[in-house]
């Protein structure tokens, strides 16, 4: 590797990562502002995976960057029964505050002799209620006892993770139905509205062509360039023949092969003119040497970028559907194949990445609305069906359904990556 061999590496490296954290993040916020804004407790925003390099505290939030800068995740309180979090039988410590109340729960496995002197009581948990009553019955040293448990109290899920158990009215399943799918599709919404940004920030950036009989850039040493066409003329006529769009403009000047002088007749700055032109005879045929017109008025590039979602989301769920009712899964490609994607492109140039974060948002968004568990879109599916049937499902049930998808989903991603890791190693 050259001296500078290694700037191509750390120009995917950043790109790969920025890509994913930017894209999975955005999604993540969006759960997390609407669930705020319904009142639900949300008491963890993580950017990145793994140990935490940084954190700090907010409105009842603890946002952390972690190591491993590949996405990000957000907790929210009570998107299963916190009565779900425990096993009755099973052995578990808690510690119990001056009051007699319970204000932290953990595995014992997971506790410090130094914690074990600090109010802690190791026991097995015969019963509890923390949807109504917020008791736990816990057969002790000192035989089976009761125990009010705070709210706000502090589950230890493992050395690293700490839920704060919250009243059932800051939980995600105490809240009305309409709220909870808010909560739900403000991800995706969130990923079509980075992707319509970032498609009108590409569009603003390179300018959108428009099929207007207007000049565009005019080539050194053209017929264009040597008869004195301006880039931004408008071509009024061609040899008497009216013209209003760029196709009718190209139609003319291409209609005789034989090369000879055209009239065109052309406003500049409000002054109609009459300008000369021989075309070069080409392969192509006969070419003036100017270029597409291009608009990079923002209205116009904003509207071309939302519309590009639009467009984009139809075109990808038709091939969402010919990859699943054909099996066509060569055309998927998984953490791997996008990574690669994402170098090739971020050689090319920082707007070539800001339009593939565009579309990896677009579709991040359109796959997390598949209704298949553990997706949102699967979620939504089961509010559906709680609204047509009158009563919400078990949580522990449903939940065990979302843990199967997961499961199915996270088999599926390792079959597509060990092809895409194959086919390009």
């Amino acid at each position: 590797m050259t001296d500078l061999g290694w700037v191509p590496v750390l120009r995917s490296a950043v790109a790969i990562a920025l890509v994913f954290v930017v894209c999975v993040v955005v999604h993540e916020f969006g759960h997390y502002a609407v669930a705020k804004r319904c009142g639900v407790a949300v008491p963890t925003f993580a950017i990145g995976f793994g140990p935490r390099l940084v954190r700090w505290f907010r409105g009842g939030t603890e946002f952390s960057v972690r190591l491993f800068p590949l996405g990000g995740m957000v907790q929210l309180a009570g998107e299963i029964p916190h009565d779900a979090l425990f096993r009755r039988g099973e052995r578990i410590a808690v510690r119990i505050d001056p009051d007699g109340w319970i204000d932290a729960m953990a595995d014992p496995a997971d506790l410090g002799e130094d914690l074990r002197a600090e109010g802690w009581l190791v026991g097995v948990l015969q019963d509890l209620d923390l949807t109504e009553r917020w008791v736990m019955t816990i057969a002790g040293p000192d035989g089976v006892r009761t125990y009010p448990v705070r709210t706000g109290a502090r589950l230890h899920a493992n050395r690293r993770t700490v839920i704060p158990l919250v009243e059932r009215s800051r939980q995600v399943i105490g809240k009305p139905l309409w709220q909870r799918a808010l909560i739900i599709l403000a991800g995706p919404l969130m990923n079509f509205a980075l992707a319509g940004v970032l498609f009108s920030a590409f569009y603003w950036h390179t300018g959108i062509p428009v099929n207007e009989p207007v000049l565009g850039a005019v080539a050194p040493g053209s017929p264009a360039a040597h008869a004195g066409l301006h880039q931004g003329d408008q071509v009024l006529s061609v040899d008497g023949r009216p013209v209003d769009t760029w196709m009718s403009l190209v139609e003319r000047v291409r209609a005789d092969r034989t090369g000879k002088p055209l009239l065109l007749r052309i406003k500049r700055d409000g002054v109609v003119l009459n300008v000369t032109v021989r075309p070069r005879l080409t392969k192509q045929g006969p070419l003036l040497g100017v270029s597409y017109p291009m608009s990079y008025n923002v209205v116009r590039a904003v509207s071309t970028g939302f519309s590009t979602v639009y467009f984009g989301s139809i075109n990808a769920l038709g091939m969402y559907f010919q990859v699943f009712a054909h099996h066509q899964f060569n055309n998927l490609a998984g953490p791997v194949g996008i990574a690669d994607v994402i170098s090739q492109e971020a050689q090319s140039g920082i707007w070539q990445v800001v339009m593939i974060t565009g579309w990896l948002s677009l579709n991040l968004g359109l796959f997390n609305l598949l209704p298949f568990p553990a997706l949102d879109g699967g979620r939504l599916l089961f509010m559906v069906a709680e609204l047509v049937r009158g009563r919400s499902f078990d949580p522990r049930k449903e939940g065990l359904v979302h843990f199967l998808g997961f499961a199915l989903l996270m088999l599926f991603a390792a079959v597509i990556t060990y092809r895409d890791v194959t086919r390009l190693f």
